[in-house]
């Protein structure tokens, strides 16, 4: 973000909350900010390209991922769930969409009539070669403003931010 993007808090805002210190909420507003203009970026970008969601583009990147590896029998839902990091429930949304577009396929399991397996059609291969090599050159253009150092820095800083967080998962009270 330039300069003029970054979102400030008020002169008076640690005096208005005690304890509070202004440069933890801007970083949090500005952390929260970009990843939000980024995920509609890559969103934007994706959709026009025949992906409805980055959940979809992660199933299918999970798929073609399991083709290349040598696996032609598919995976399970549940490997799939797992692998991108969803729910089943969700996994399940993505999954209809996809499937009505073409671009995956379940079938029985072979081994156990009462699974299925899911595999990336000839067609979702296709698409996913051709959006995933666009993206990646794209991505160039997105972080162009920033140096290779500067992207060194920020991927610290954003993986010591990252690892430092899940401590703080289900508090309720503040500090503890």
């Amino acid at each position: 973000m330039a300069e003029s993007s970054i979102h400030r808090v008020n002169p008076e805002f640690e005096d208005e909350y005690e304890g509070a210190q202004a440069d933890a909420t801007e970083v949090v507003l500005n952390v929260l900010r970009a990843g939000e203009r980024m995920t509609a970026v890559v969103e934007s970008f994706i959709r026009a390209r025949g992906v409805p969601s980055i959940a979809a583009l992660q199933v299918l990147e999970v798929l073609r991922g399991d083709q290349r590896a040598g696996n032609s029998g598919g995976l399970s839902p549940s490997v799939v769930a797992e692998r991108s990091i969803m729910s089943r429930p969700a996994l399940s949304g993505v999954m209809d969409t996809l499937e009505r577009r073409g671009l995956l396929r379940r079938t029985p399991d072979p081994n156990d009539r009462r699974r299925s397996v899911v595999q990336i059609t000839d067609e979702g291969v296709a698409l996913m070669d051709a959006l995933m090599r666009d993206l990646h050159k794209v991505e160039v253009e997105w972080t162009k403003p920033l140096s290779a150092n500067q992207k060194a820095s920020l991927l610290r800083e954003l993986g010591r931010l990252y690892g430092h967080l899940p401590r703080f998962l289900g508090q309720t009270a503040a500090g503890g």
